[in-house]
């Protein structure tokens, strides 16, 4: 059931790789690699350019399967299939599950996926990922108290339309079956942890600390302290998901291409899908300052990832809620987000964004462009204060005064007009409406 589609356009990365030649030892590695990671498809007889080397046949397949799955600790037996090309015609594919275990070779390296190339683990990476698998999915334990009633029947249509599409062939079974295999259910029908972050009615009655919080902040850098807007969101995921990247164009306003819309979308979406839900007492939570957007999740990096891993290696904390939601279409291209939210922001001349990781907290932070150096019409360069002030509009869209008083603790409210004007005239600023009730945009 979780397995992904394979993507040969794309060539070897997280969830795909390839082998050209019937070598065992080189086999068994790219399957210990997978299985230690997110699992995935290995396509024989395919140099990583994807060109055919027409290297393996019926017995050499036979013989270097067993031969590879002998080579591992403890032993693996991937899936046999084949996979249909019309220009390469049709090639043996070995689908490997993710491990309940930790696998090794027999030489003793532990290896594990990381990007389109296999890395061995340092005695760190492994006691990580020892402790990762010794915990088992907390997504697949039943809720206590949830019955088949808390899930919502129309989430679950919406799912099975959508998986449906994606597969090309409508699911003829029953409902609970296709929820059972994917782990929503358990198998005497009872909802489990991804069932109701997935479909639930009221996932916070159930589960209280999932969702998210948005506040924003007024200010730039340390003196950003006062809310001006907070909003606590649940529901289930692709609602949440959905609901908070509206907040944050919506708190945007007119700024809302201070970032780029894929790239806030991914931060929310990982933040959601690989938060540790094991963790009470805290929701994801997604923090708007006039110069950045900072996403928090409740968790430390899962596995044997670190930071540097991210733009490449893959290993989900919560894979059939990673699954469902690539089926739903909302994690268009798994193992890549990272790199495409990177990508976004770098085609937008944006800071590439920024990791910050703890041992239960991960956070995301996005920058704008900082604010250029400008100068008033009498040729003075502009305050601290007023440099706030186009800092606020430019992230925000606009400002009026009595933000810019929030922004400007204690400062004679003859001042901060002095400020809003002078830069209206400088032409850095358009004032829209009277004095009372006015509000300032850029120009």
């Amino acid at each position: 059931m979780l397995t992904y589609p394979i993507a040969l356009h794309e060539g070897p990365g997280p969830l795909l790789a390839f082998v050209p030649e019937p070598d065992p030892d080189a086999l068994a590695e790219t399957m210990v690699a997978l299985a230690n990671a997110d699992g995935g498809s290995i396509v024989l007889g395919l140099t990583d350019d994807g060109e055919p080397t027409g290297a393996f046949d019926r017995a050499d397949l036979d013989a270097t399967v067993a031969a590879a799955g002998a080579r591992c600790r403890p032993a693996l037996t991937p899936e046999r299939r084949t996979w249909a090309d019309r220009a390469l015609g049709t090639l043996p594919v070995l689908r490997v599950p993710r491990g309940t275990r930790v696998h090794a070779l027999l030489d003793g390296r532990v290896v594990a996926r990381a990007g389109s190339s296999n890395r061995t683990l340092n005695g760190d990476a492994i006691r990580r990922l020892i402790a990762a698998r010794a915990q088992g999915d907390f997504e697949v334990e039943p809720v206590p108290g949830a019955g088949p009633d808390a899930l919502d029947p129309g989430m679950v249509e919406a799912f099975v339309a959508a998986w449906s599409a994606a597969e090309g062939d409508p699911w003829e079974g029953s409902y609970a079956d296709l929820l059972i295999e994917l782990g929503a259910l358990t198998p005497d029908r009872r909802p489990t942890v991804a069932g109701i972050l997935l479909f639930g009615r009221d996932p916070l009655r159930w589960l209280p600390w999932s969702g998210a919080r948005f506040v924003r902040y007024v200010g730039v850098g340390e003196d950003a302290a006062q809310r001006t807007a907070e909003e606590r969101i649940g529901g289930p995921l692709v609602q949440v998901i959905d609901r908070l990247a509206a907040v944050v164009r919506e708190q945007l306003g007119a700024g809302a291409d201070a970032y780029p819309a894929r790239a806030v979308r991914e931060a929310l979406i990982n933040a959601l899908l690989h938060r540790d839900y094991r963790l009470r007492g805290a929701p994801v939570e997604v923090q708007l300052f006039a110069d950045r957007l900072e996403v928090h999740s409740p968790s430390g990096l899962p596995g044997f990832l670190m930071v540097e891993d991210l733009l490449s290696a893959r290993y989900s904390r919560n894979p059939r809620l990673a699954w469902a939601l690539h089926q739903w279409g909302y994690v268009p291209d798994p193992g890549r987000g990272i790199r495409r939210m990177c990508e976004e922001m770098a085609g937008q001349g944006r800071r590439p964004p920024e990791f910050e990781a703890a041992p239960y907290r991960l956070t995301v932070r996005l920058h704008r462009s900082p604010v250029a150096t400008a100068r008033c019409a009498n040729g003075d360069a502009l305050s601290q204060r007023q440099r706030q002030a186009l800092a606020y509009v430019q992230a925000q869209g606009s400002i009026t005064f009595r933000e810019f008083r929030m922004l400007a603790q204690g400062v004679q409210p003859e001042l901060l007009q002095r400020d809003l004007d002078a830069l209206v005239a400088a032409g850095l600023l358009r004032r829209i409406g009277q004095r009372v009730g006015a509000y300032y945009i850029l120009p």
